[in-house]
């Protein structure tokens, strides 16, 4: 259950890097996940749409990459959709 935790982790660090873009939505978050961490990404992709609901990370993909640190669980990127132009006026 500690996955619960750490996933709201997770999304607080996601929340902060997209205000900081100006991001209005993200559409994937990479993560690194080391060997040793006791972390499951199957676990993180269960409660990431119960505690990204609402937020611009709702829907986001979770992309796993191994970390080189053996027990680190950190965000490493988001990627945000580019934005539509804005229509023609008239």
């Amino acid at each position: 259950m500690h996955e619960l935790g750490i996933t709201s982790q997770l999304l607080e660090v996601v929340l902060k890097r997209a205000a900081a873009a100006g991001a209005i939505r993200v559409s994937d978050v990479h993560l690194e996940i080391g060997e040793e961490s006791d972390v499951a990404p199957q676990a993180l992709e269960h409660y990431w749409p119960k505690v990204s609901d609402g937020t611009p990370a709702e829907g986001a993909r979770l992309v796993f990459g191994i970390a080189g640190d053996p027990w680190a669980c950190r965000v490493v990127g988001i990627d945000v959709p580019d934005p539509q132009p804005e229509p023609p006026p008239g």
